[in-house]
């Protein structure tokens, strides 16, 4: 146990030196986009990849809600702007604000019923963002297809069902998200969580937040009503 202690400590302590440092290097959307290019590729090598059930197809999880610190959105927003074109990009930022507005309040429960798939689910069952994924997607396997059915069956409300899955990336991914969000503190920077939908939709609305947030300015309250 206090080995485990040590290490999860030591990787803390890499995870929060990290992000301290490309934060202070930080002053628009490719500086972001830099910044957590880096910190998920220490997170994920400190995670390892321990072999899951998780496939591509597989995307019975992807109803649930996700928090994102707003580097996490301001990086996905640039990665959707680079890889979108003309028209297109004005139906994508439709689509995700229509989808921001659905799910707002909207518990998991709901959301599991309801079936309310993420967007940024592909027609293949795969996820569009993959490389930019955030740390909250990145935490969470499964080890067993058949514990994500039934805990995650539409037709079962509050369903009290285990998952097993790989339990130190979940810490370690759990740990790089508070880190960041220690480190953003520090700078000063607002490091305020948000949907992800509501956080992406924000920064590819209006690309100048991105400077704001860099800056320590705090971002507008409507963000998050």
């Amino acid at each position: 146990m206090a080995d485990t202690v040590i290490q999860l400590h030591q990787v803390e302590s890499r995870l929060y030196r990290l992000a301290v440092d490309l934060l202070a290097t930080v002053h628009d959307t490719s500086g972001f986009a830099a910044t957590m290019s880096a910190f998920t590729d220490l997170a994920e090598n400190l995670a390892g990849h321990r072999p899951v059930a998780c496939k591509l197809g597989c995307s019975h999880c992807c109803v649930l809600n996700v928090s994102v610190l707003l580097p996490e959105a301001v990086a996905i927003a640039g990665w959707l702007s680079m890889h979108c074109v003309g028209t297109a990009c004005a139906a994508q930022l439709k689509r995700l604000q229509r989808h921001a507005l659905h799910v707002r309040w909207m518990e998991d429960s709901e959301r599991i019923h309801r079936q309310t798939v993420c967007p940024f689910v592909d027609a293949r069952g795969g996820c569009s963002i993959y490389p930019v994924r955030p740390l909250v997607c990145r935490a969470v396997t499964s080890l067993n297809k058949e514990d994500c059915l039934a805990a995650l069956d539409p037709s079962q409300f509050d369903a009290d069902h285990a998952v097993s899955m790989d339990t130190t990336r979940k810490v370690i991914m759990d740990t790089a998200f508070c880190t960041l969000a220690r480190a953003m503190k520090q700078q000063p920077m607002m490091s305020r969580s948000i949907e992800l939908c509501n956080g992406v939709t924000a920064f590819l609305a209006n690309p100048g937040l991105a400077a704001v947030l860099a800056s320590g300015a705090d971002l507008p309250v409507s963000l998050w009503d």
